[in-house]
């Protein structure tokens, strides 16, 4: 039985306080965020150990080569050319990490915006267009009391906001959009980066650390519980079941477990 379910009520029978599981809206963006969080680590991340590295060339170049002498006077030219090779390849692989690396932020943002757009508009949210600013000044409106904190006092609202202030600048590659980063998040552009200017590629000026996608999905998922607890009200300890679907579905378990799983 889950935690919680037999508190103190005043009816003898206990009564689910939603129906379906996405009428919390925590349960909708904690499952879209450990889906993306799935697909990076099973799916996207892997790909990296595909793409060749600098000492792969090295090693490559050098054993490829060594296959059409037999000279050993030839070792110190050979062992020169695969190092030259290597270096040539640094640039274009960490072009091609960072392609995929700053793909991928784009893609959380996509979805995340996508699923905010989706629940404010069932809020009542009426505008045709939706960004930030639009999710700020909405939710600021949901606020019951006016002297509750706000969006950016909440915990983890810094990762929320870095991550679309990183997809601004690397959607629109504008001074502004750099400007705007480097205001707020200045340890996220590359030092000695040089002087930035319209049309330039933003991911040249990013600095972020190795494992920071690794981090970020449990800071989204803090940051969205603090959103659902404090702006629409909800209670996001009893989310994981305090709904007629879970029961309904534990019904059918206890009832006939075997049929349940597809077991035969």
């Amino acid at each position: 039985m889950p935690e919680g379910m037999f508190r103190n009520r005043s009816t003898p029978y206990f009564i689910p306080a939603k129906k379906e599981r996405y009428d919390y809206k925590y349960n909708l963006f904690r499952d879209l965020i450990l889906r993306l969080k799935k697909d990076w680590f099973n799916e996207y991340k892997p790909c990296f150990e595909r793409i060749r590295t600098p000492n792969e060339v090295y090693e490559q170049s050098r054993l490829g080569m060594m296959m059409y002498t037999s000279c050993s006077d030839d070792y110190d030219d050979i062992n020169l050319e695969a190092r030259m090779n290597s270096f040539r390849r640094k640039g274009k692989y960490t072009e091609i990490i960072n392609s995929l690396y700053f793909q991928f932020i784009q893609k959380i943002c996509v979805e995340v915006n996508r699923f905010l757009l989706i629940v404010c508009h069932e809020l009542g949210y009426k505008g045709k267009d939706f960004g930030l600013k639009n999710f700020y000044t909405f939710s600021d409106g949901l606020l019951s009391d006016k002297s509750q904190a706000k969006i950016e006092k909440f915990p983890k609202y810094n990762a929320f906001n870095l991550l679309f202030k990183l997809n601004n600048f690397l959607k629109h590659n504008t001074v502004m959009a750099y400007e705007t980063l480097k205001k707020y998040y200045p340890d996220n552009i590359l030092k000695d980066s040089g002087k930035y200017e319209n049309g330039m590629y933003a991911g040249k000026f990013i600095y972020l650390k190795d494992d920071y996608i690794d981090l970020l999905f449990d800071k989204l998922i803090v940051f969205f519980g603090e959103w659902c607890k404090n702006i629409l009200g909800e209670n996001i300890e009893d989310a994981d079941w305090n709904y007629d679907e879970y029961f309904r579905t534990a019904f059918k378990l206890f009832q006939n477990p075997y049929a349940y799983w597809g077991i035969p």
